[in-house]
Parts: C-alpha cells; sequence; structure tokens
C-alpha cells in the first residue's frame, strides 16, 4: 500500500509541476529542434506555443515563446521514443503532403548520426529511385528510418547502431541539388511526419 501512496504522491506532484514560458530572440543557425534541445522543451510544444510558426521559416531576430517546465518531468521507460537530429543543418524543405520528409542542408562531408539505435537494414547505393548512397535502419516497433543523398556511408547492412552513432556523411549523390541529407520517417511501413519522433 506504501508504494502506491508513494507513486501517486509522485504523479500529483509531476501533474502540479508549472509550466513556464520565456520569450526567447532566435540567434542565427537555430532551429527549432536546437532551441527544444536548449531549454529542456520539445519541438511539439514550441510549434503548440507558438501558432502559425513554420520551422523552416525561423529567422534570426525573431522572438518565439518556448514553454519550459519548472521541475523536471519523469517518463516511463519503453513508452517515448528518444531520438536525436541526425545532422545540424538548415531545413529546406519541411514535410508537406508532396514531400514526407525532412531536409537539412549541411556542408558536404558533415556527420549524418542515427536519430535511434537499431540494425542497418540497407547500406548500398540506390540509383534506381534516385536516392543515391542511402543508408536505412530498422528500429523496431514498425520504425525505420531512411538517410539518402549521402556522400559516403558509414555502415554495413546487418550493423547494430546507437542512437547518435555515425552513419554517413552528408553529400549530393543521386538526384539532389546540392549537399543536404533527406531524413525519412516511416512507421509500419507508411512514410510519417519526421517531426513526431522529436515529440
Amino acid at each position: 500500500m506504501k508504494v502506491r501512496s508513494i507513486q501517486f504522491a509522485l504523479l500529483a506532484l509531476l501533474l502540479s509541476a508549472p509550466v513556464t514560458a520565456a520569450s526567447v530572440q532566435v540567434k542565427r543557425g537555430d532551429t527549432v529542434s536546437t532551441l527544444a534541445q536548449r531549454h529542456g522543451t520539445t519541438v511539439q510544444a514550441i510549434l503548440n506555443a507558438n501558432p502559425g510558426l513554420v520551422p523552416e521559416r525561423l529567422t534570426a531576430g525573431r522572438t518565439i515563446t518556448v514553454p519550459t517546465a519548472a521541475q523536471a518531468v519523469v517518463r516511463p521507460a519503453g513508452i517515448r521514443v528518444s531520438a536525436v537530429l541526425p545532422v545540424q543543418g538548415r531545413v529546406t524543405t519541411a514535410p508537406n503532403a508532396a514531400h514526407v520528409g525532412l531536409d537539412l542542408a549541411a556542408r558536404s562531408g558533415s556527420v549524418i548520426r542515427a536519430a535511434m539505435s537499431g540494425t542497418v537494414r540497407t547500406s548500398t547505393f540506390d540509383a534506381r529511385t534516385g536516392w543515391g548512397w542511402t543508408v536505412v535502419i530498422d528500429h523496431g516497433n514498425g520504425y525505420t528510418t531512411r538517410y539518402s543523398h549521402n556522400r559516403m556511408n558509414l555502415v554495413r547492412a546487418g550493423e547494430r547502431v546507437q542512437t547518435g552513432q555515425p552513419i554517413a556523411q552528408v553529400g549530393s549523390t543521386g538526384n539532389s541539388t546540392g549537399p543536404h541529407l533527406d531524413f525519412r520517417v516511416y512507421q509500419a511501413g507508411a512514410l510519417v511526419n519526421p517531426y513526431r519522433l522529436f515529440d
């Protein structure tokens, strides 16, 4: 009985933790994702606090509201996906109906990291569909991620990778107009908005 009482007390404490918001001036090179990481919040929380904010139109000098919890939030293990942005870059194409992926422009040779841990399903040059050098990682639970237009792949099919591990370098192979990463997320084989990983 004591354990259950402690659990309810902890839950009540977490639910009563006040959420505060800070006005933050966007600096050159900031993205919604890096602001969320810096302030201990999520991309979705920032988007919810700033109706009409379009991530790829974030400009230096703009002031946005960044919600932050006054106390740490405890999340049950195994419920949330812990993911990292595969490359620090500028969003050139955000997910939309015609392009359900995230294009991140970065310098050629920049390190691309695994968004989550998993097993490399494919590491190949995909000339048939125009993806160029591509890595596909199976994360289990129906999730896979695709990293395309790479200059070179650093992992092989069957290899186990950890979250944040270097897997490729930014390039412009295949049907590409310049150095960038085309990052896509699939759930149960269907393309989903990549921002869902970072909510």
